[in-house]
């Protein structure tokens, strides 16, 4: 079984490496002769992989190409007039008396450097239609050519200006690009590159050749065809297809050997535990092997606490490091946010629900049968593994052959990098198995490993090296070459996750070699996709919801470009809110392995609890950002986003009740009900999409405000009333959940907003160090308020304590928090003064599910 799991995993590999490796070979046309007049550069290289012949003569040459100089326009323009094709590329030294002499009419230039954004013409030209021009970078220095009387194949979007021209002069064909694409000089007068983006741009080869090529009249290959595209050609896809079949086989057979192995040695089953003494000292021998809502919470805390103490390394590594020193390419940013965007959504439906599935089950059968909980296991990692190949196989085929002639041709090479994430697809088997067992403090440093850790230290060393390695094969570039980078960076994060999560589960003495045998039976797999497929049907909904979202404001909202770019940078704000995730993704296998034993009063009481951390928690990130938002804003973005200080008030609003939304999410998955989930996130998604349609016309974005705060506060009242009425009764204590979160929120609020009132200047220092201190450095004062507010009884703070100790390497700030709001208990005339009367019952239930849990 070793021998198969192994020929496995090292075929996966060795298909990721092999695919990489490829890379379109060059053109081999050198029929052509092209006189080229410029500088050393990108222009040149993209000539030669043209495969063209450079001659130094211009009387040799069909075509003359110019790229920022026009050394004899007299000569020049008397070998044009001939019949010989022109591409004239404009630059700084060129005049426009150097253009009208060569074009045979006075044309006028006015040179000018703000950002164009492209667009192509309203042409059939293939100039036009082949290449992608709205996916372009933009252009800044430039000339603006008048009087040419040229076409325009592709035009500037804002202002209409010509771009790329065609025209004649006598009997050949002259083009003209006005962008500069050799040196120029800045405002300081230091030269350097213009136009360096669309340099690095994928389609930059292509169009040198396209240029050359229609300039001699000669015929144009498709950029598909075209041998220095990256994208895969022929031989690239018949090496792909071999890997794939391969691949298919290996899964296949691996299976079948284990399967057989499995069903000769149902013994095998029974190791869940291989070393008894770490497992009795590291497991069964704390508090993580005792029920209670403890558990959640402790790893819920290691994850808040760290979240606060990255902040700053995070930022500066995505906003300057990453960006400035790494990979200084926008575009290449740019186009994986789309790849790993679209790929959320397919991996959400592929993976069928199995790996919520495993954690479910694994949680509700740990108490008197684990062996069937790690079935599911099972079947999460031969699904992922069988089904992957599959994937693979189907979206490699796809890519390759559909995608390269299509407008989304530059994304082929990452899609495909990016596909093979899911060989072998079981990475996250140990984050899940630990999520399962409850075990949330490893979960979270898997968790926060794979979004965190590795792609800051794995980044670095190989989308700088894949940025080197492209910009040694000029027709990938350094740019392409640092995306491909990302992939890779994407799936070593993935494997390093995968070697982390077996260093901890072993480190815990479970046994590891159980989760890769192959046991499930029928109702194992029946039970999984019954609970799955609604489970990703939820999450389906909600992105299709997103998706209408865009398509209508595109098609209603007026000034669409900078409205919504006001309003995305408001909602990045929002995203603070998502810890919350982290406390109701613990939640759900607590609420399932209890109310699968009939512990409907300790079900009950992890739900009251989500509500309360909910509001507590939404208390202090909403107190935080409506205090320092709006300034952070204003004080360090350019005034064209001075809008988005508006918009962030009342985004913030809606993210802070967002949370009754999440507890209810996960109620229903926690009481197999994952229908219920499915239903009602779609019927959010309905309210919101109609309501948006209806009202954008007339409220423009104030409608998507209106529209998101109905769709979620009926969803936060239905499903309070639905899962009451159909999981189990549900409670809501008002002081703890709401009353003392607002009254500690709003002094907080008081606090962090008159202390910004003192020193912010406005400026980028005193914005960023405002909001620095409201994320990182007030949350003592807040927890201190909540105490004093009375939101705490005897029985939950000692609670909290408890959890403290199992935030793992937090346990410092977590204790800060818990001392900074004892204290304010302490000093508060209210505390005890609401307590939470069925903790109790809850805790006598805790005991006797402990009591219950078999050893393993």
């Amino acid at each position: 079984m070793r021998k198969g799991l192994g020929l496995l995993l090292g075929v996966s590999l060795a298909l990721l490496l092999v695919a990489l490796g490829v890379y379109p070979a060059a053109a081999q046309e050198s029929a052509l002769r092209v006189y080229y007049a410029g500088p050393p550069g990108a222009v040149r290289t993209a000539l030669s992989l043209a495969g063209v012949e450079l001659v130094d003569q211009a009387a040799q040459a069909d075509v003359l190409f110019l790229n920022g100089t026009i050394p004899d326009p007299v000569a020049l323009a008397a070998q044009a007039q001939s019949g010989r094709g022109l591409v004239l590329i404009l630059g700084p030294e060129v005049t426009a008396e150097q253009v009208g002499t060569l074009l045979g009419r006075p044309v006028a230039l006015a040179a000018r450097a703000d950002a164009l954004s492209l667009d192509r013409a309203e042409s059939a030209d293939l100039l036009a239609t082949e290449v992608d021009w709205r996916g372009a970078p933009q252009v800044r220095e430039r000339a603006i050519l008048t009087g040419a009387g040229l076409e325009a194949l592709v035009v500037g979007y804002e202002s209409g200006e010509i771009v790329l021209g065609r025209g004649q002069a006598g009997w050949g064909t002259v083009l003209v690009f006005t962008p500069f694409l050799g040196p120029a000089a800045d405002v300081a007068g230091e030269v350097r590159q213009a136009n360096p983006q669309i340099q690095e741009w994928a389609y930059f080869n292509y169009l040198i050749y396209h240029l050359t090529m229609r300039a001699a009249g000669r015929s144009v290959l498709s950029f598909a065809d075209y041998p220095a595209a990256p994208v895969p050609h022929a031989a690239e896809r018949t090496v792909l297809f071999a890997i794939l079949g391969a691949m298919l086989v290996t899964a296949a057979v691996a299976f079948v050997l284990v399967r057989r192995y499995s069903r000769a040695h149902p013994e095998a089953l029974d190791a869940v535990v291989a070393d008894r003494e770490k497992y009795t000292r590291r497991e069964a021998g704390t508090g993580w092997e005792e029920v209670g809502f403890h558990r959640p919470l402790g790893g819920f805390l290691l994850a808040l606490m760290f979240g606060l103490v990255l902040f700053v390394p995070l930022i500066v590594y995505q906003n300057f490091i990453l960006p400035n020193f790494i990979l200084p390419s926008a575009q290449a940013q740019g186009l994986w946010g789309r790849v790993t965007q679209f790929f959320q959504v397919a991996w959400w439906f592929f993976d069928m629900g199995t790996s919520a599935a495993f954690i479910k089950y694994l949680s509700e059968h740990r108490v008197d049968d684990p062996r069937r909980g790690l079935l599911y296991g099972q079947l999460f990692v031969w699904w992922q593994a069988l089904s992957g190949a599959v994937q693979v196989a189907l979206l490699v085929a796809l890519v390759s052959t559909v995608l390269p002639r299509s407008a989304y041709a530059i994304y082929a090479w990452s899609i495909v990098i990016h596909t093979f994430i899911q060989i072998p697809g079981f990475y996250q088997v140990f984050r899940h198995a630990l999520t399962g067992l409850q075990r949330f403090d490893y979960a979270q440093v898997l968790d926060l490993a794979l979004s965190v850790f590795l792609p800051i230290l794995v980044q670095p060393v190989v989308v700088g090296l894949m940025y080197a390695w492209g910009q040694a094969h000029p027709e990938i570039g350094g740019a392409m070459g640092g995306l491909y980078g990302l992939g890779i960076a994407a799936y070593l994060a993935e494997a390093l996750t995968f070697v982390l999560g077996l260093f901890l589960y072993r480190r815990l003495g479970y046994g590891v070699r159980v989760l890769f045998l192959a046991h499930f039976d029928r109702q194992v797999i029946w039970n999984s996709f019954r609970f799955g497929v609604f489970e990703m049907l939820g999450s389906v909904a909600w992105t299709l919801g997103q998706a209408a979202e865009i398509w209508i404001t595109q098609v209603r909202l007026i000034n669409y470009a900078e409205i919504w770019g006001n309003w995305v940078i408001a909602q990045n704000f929002i995203f603070a809110f998502q810890v919350l995730q982290t406390l109701y993704s613990n939640i759900m296998p607590a609420i399932s392995e209890a109310i699968s034993h009939g512990r409907q009063v300790l079900s009950q009481y992890y739900t009251v609890q989500g509500y309360r951390y909910g509001g507590l928690i939404s208390a202090f990130i909403g107190a935080v950002l409506l205090a320092v938002a709006d300034r952070f804003i204003l004080g360090t973005l350019e005034p064209e986003f001075q809008r988005a200080a508006i918009y962030a008030i009342p985004l913030i609003i809606w993210g802070a009740v967002q949370y009754p939304s999440w507890v209810g999410d996960n109620v229903q998955l926690a009481a197999n009900k994952p229908y219920l989930k499915a239903a009602l996130v779609f019927g959010e998604q309905v309210i919101r999409v109609v309501l948006a349609w209806l009202l954008l016309a007339q409220f423009q974005i104030n409608a998507l405000i209106i529209a998101y705060f109905v769709g979620l506060l009926t969803k936060d009242i239905v499903a309070y009333f639905v899962n009451h009425r159909t999981c189990f009764p549900q409670r809501f204590y008002f002081w703890q959940s709401l009353g003392a979160p607002l009254l500690a929120g709003a002094a907080h609020y008081g606090v962090v907003r008159g202390l910004g009132t003192l020193f912010w200047q406005g400026d980028q220092v005193t914005s960023l160090l405002l909001f620095l201190f409201g994320i990182l450095l007030s949350f003592p004062l807040f927890a201190f308020f909540y105490g004093l507010f009375g939101g705490w009884d005897d029985g939950t703070l000692e609670e909290l304590r408890q959890a403290v100790d199992l935030s793992g390497f937090m346990r410092p700030l977590a204790w800060v928090f818990y001392k900074s709001t004892a204290l304010g208990a302490r000093l508060s005339p209210l505390h005890g003064r609401f307590p939470i009367d069925i903790r109790p019952a809850a805790l006598e239930e805790a005991r006797a599910l402990t009591a219950e849990k078999v050893q393993l």
